[in-house]
């Protein structure tokens, strides 16, 4: 049975740290950006961001500020719904979501012309904040 029970300060700290390391995460300081960049179709070497550009940019967030709500809460759902009771058994949880839905979806958006490295760089990150976070989210009641 799926569980839809709901602990708000993992929701609130797991979307928090989620969303300011996925911000760091593509950022120009890590040295995976260029490549990034590039396997997206980004100019490397623009250092200005183009009207249009700037004007997306609250809806870019907003959107990103949501999806990382949502993950939060379905991955409590999840991890909840597994009876996952210590770490390991909630990164298991996490690995099984990632492998089942991230990396799924993301060999998908190789139709989009993006290169095989984006995907890689991509998930990277869906690993490591599936896994974390849902061994987390199992500890943490």
């Amino acid at each position: 049975m799926i569980d839809f029970s709901f602990s708000w300060l993992p929701f609130v700290v797991v979307a928090l740290v989620n969303f300011f390391l996925s911000w760091l995460y593509y950022s120009p300081a890590v040295p995976w950006f260029k490549a990034w960049q590039i396997g997206t179709g980004m100019d490397p070497d623009k250092k200005e961001m183009t009207e249009a550009e700037k004007r997306a940019m609250p809806r870019l967030m907003g959107s990103a500020f949501v999806a990382t709500l949502l993950f939060s809460y379905f991955l409590q759902v999840v991890v909840h719904s597994f009876k996952a009771a210590d770490f390991a058994s909630g990164a298991l949880a996490g690995l099984v979501v990632w492998l089942g839905f991230a990396v799924t979806h993301s060999l998908n958006t190789q139709f989009e012309g993006r290169k095989p490295i984006v995907l890689v760089i991509n998930n990277v990150l869906y690993l490591a904040t599936y896994v974390v976070f849902g061994g987390i989210v199992a500890v943490w009641k």
